[in-house]
């Protein structure tokens, strides 16, 4: 919630620093703190290996979950980071049902190749339209026809 009022009052990177080391936050700190070692000093038993599981990550890593308290350019998630992998993620589940090593190989040229131009911000369909329009013209100069050069004129051959 915090972080919610520090985006929302578009605070800089100085200014959130400032916030994540004010003594309210560390307050907020030494509570959670106490509540895991409560928690890790209960008998274990009567809790789910889930809850038990999570209870000794946190305590495993603290040092390193509240890494973003002594940087104000460090986002407090990984939403940015999860968000790019998803479609690396989801492609590599997808690919076991390519059928051969050669249409995997395939698969994996088309979405390096997509990814290259959206990467340049520039329209798949136009450089695919493009790209093949030059090859049926004849066009073999395949160094001017990469998406950073292709996108800059219209046809190169």
């Amino acid at each position: 919630m915090r972080e919610h009022k520090c985006a929302d009052a578009g605070l800089i990177s100085e200014e959130r620093l400032r916030e994540r080391q004010s003594l309210e936050t560390k307050g907020l700190l030494i509570e959670l703190r106490s509540l895991l070692e409560s928690e890790l000093s209960k008998d274990s038993g009567f809790r789910s290996q889930y809850y038990t599981e999570a209870l000794n990550y946190l305590n495993r890593f603290w040092k390193e979950l509240f890494a973003y308290l002594d940087d104000g350019e460090l986002p407090i998630d990984n939403n940015l980071a999860e968000r790019t992998i998803r479609k690396l993620t989801t492609q590599r589940n997808n690919s076991l049902h390519y059928g051969s090593d050669a249409g995997a190989e395939m698969a994996a040229t088309y979405h390096s190749v997509i990814g290259t131009v959206k990467l340049h911000g520039s329209s798949v369909w136009n450089f695919i339209g493009t790209f093949f329009k030059n090859i049926f013209n004849g066009c073999r100069d395949y160094v001017n026809m990469v998406p950073d050069k292709i996108t800059l004129a219209t046809s190169q051959c």
